[in-house]
């Protein structure tokens, strides 16, 4: 107690010099919250936006090869058992069956060249991020319910009522807005897809029963979902798919599931299990270079905020030189004045930390809430964001505050050392 009443007594003295290091040390502390926040929840959402864009998951199963020739024969044969075994080793989660292919969308009005995937509605609606953009009309095998909710008129969506047993079941498909904008097509208006897979070019019919807009000019004029059975007999595929997706909670847990996936399959020679940041190695080397940039910048913050806390407590040693002195004189040892000086630096890093977090409070607030919101929208990587949100878990607040504290009592060992080796009769005399 009584070391510490003298530290605050030494850091007193010089108010104006001890009130500029605390903002300097509370600052930098704010700064690296905002950023942990930052990384914490806008770049965390920015993989889940990539994954549940319909294209990947944080687990995904697929024949060797697929990741990159992306070819229409390399398939996983054998697709719900696979299914089966993950649902059984994971035991959380939802995981969908897909079917990919290329193609050509025509209408009346012209035609282009597209990217499908055929999905499994009831289980997709779960996981996908354009079951929850789509601006016009349903998602594909919405019930009557949901059809009647978005009709802006009776009988709008007459494509998407669930057939009456006996009647023959339309084809549905989710349209990119651009891509119903090029074709001049709107609800329930015919389009024809054609494409060629394993088998002789071949065409089906399409009713318009959603169009999306997820803000991705590649997605929003290019992409389109049809129902998995419709893709696999386009593209003569009997019971194959291309993908096998588990998608869990978030992307930490990704390793350890993508690890219960490959032993639960027993690592078999023609497949391949990739985490997240393998199936898109594009999103995964954006957020390392975000959150490198970004320590980067930190690691400068808290160099300069060190400096500080040097020359605030190396300044209170050099002008205590002769009370240093006359303590050691009278018999203080010098691990006593040792822990002392260090008190200071604690004492600085406390106060410093405490005010960190009560700046940052109103920033990490409006983060989580609202965000910074872009006036458009801004696309990367194939992401589109609106606005960028942060989200500062527990873990995060904890191990920032405490390397801010590290970092100032580290900054104080030097000036703490060169007290505890002051040489008592020059210390006397220089004062």
């Amino acid at each position: 107690m009584l070391t510490l009443k003298l530290a605050f007594r030494g850091l007193w003295r010089h108010r104006m010099r001890t009130l500029f290091t605390l903002c300097a040390i509370a600052f930098g502390h704010m700064f690296l919250l905002v950023f942990m926040s930052m990384s914490d929840g806008g770049l965390s959402e920015m993989v889940e936006l990539a994954i549940r864009q319909g294209s990947a998951g944080h687990v995904v199963v697929q024949a060797k090869g697929y990741q990159k020739a992306r070819a229409v024969e390399l398939l996983v044969p054998d697709g719900e058992s696979v299914r089966r075994s993950i649902e059984k080793s994971v035991g959380k989660g939802v995981v969908v069956r897909r079917v990919f292919g290329g193609g050509l969308a025509r209408s009346s009005s012209g035609s282009v060249g597209v990217f499908f995937a055929g999905v499994e509605p009831e289980l997709e609606r779960k996981v996908s991020q354009l079951a929850k953009v789509v601006k016009r009309g349903v998602y594909l095998g919405s019930g009557g319910a949901a059809v009647k909710k978005a009709e802006t008129k009776p009988g709008e969506l007459w494509c998407a009522v669930p057939p009456k047993p006996g009647s023959v079941a339309v084809t549905q498909v989710l349209v990119g807005e651009q891509l119903a904008r090029t074709l001049k097509l709107g609800l329930c208006d015919k389009m024809v897809l054609n494409a060629q897979g394993l088998g002789d070019r071949k065409r089906v019919e399409l009713r318009i029963v959603g169009i999306f807009r997820i803000g991705s000019d590649q997605l929003d004029a290019f992409f389109l979902q049809i129902p998995i059975g419709v893709a696999q007999r386009l593209l003569h595929l009997a019971n194959g798919v291309h993908q096998v997706s588990l998608v869990i909670d978030n992307a930490e847990g990704a390793h350890a599931a993508r690890d219960k996936v490959k032993s639960a399959l027993g690592q078999p020679d023609a497949l391949e299990v990739l985490s997240w940041d393998e199936a898109m190695p594009e999103m995964a080397e954006f957020v390392w270079f975000k959150k490198v940039s970004g320590y980067v910048f930190i690691a400068i913050v808290i160099f300069i905020v060190a400096i500080g806390v040097l020359n605030t407590v190396f300044m209170s040693v050099m002008e205590r030189t002769r009370e240093i002195g006359v303590m050691r004189a009278l018999g203080t040892k010098p691990g006593l004045v040792l822990r002392l000086v260090m008190a200071e630096g604690a004492a600085l890093g406390v106060l410093g930390v405490g005010l960190g977090i009560l700046f940052a409070m109103p920033i990490l607030h409006y983060l989580e809430t609202t965000g910074i919101v872009y006036p458009k929208p801004v696309e990367a990587v194939g992401v589109t964001i609106a606005a960028f949100k942060g989200k500062l878990h527990t873990s995060s607040l904890i191990v920032g505050s405490f390397i801010v504290f590290l970092i100032t009592v580290g900054a104080s060992i030097p000036p703490a050392v060169r007290a505890a080796r002051i040489q008592v009769l020059r210390a006397i005399q220089r004062g």
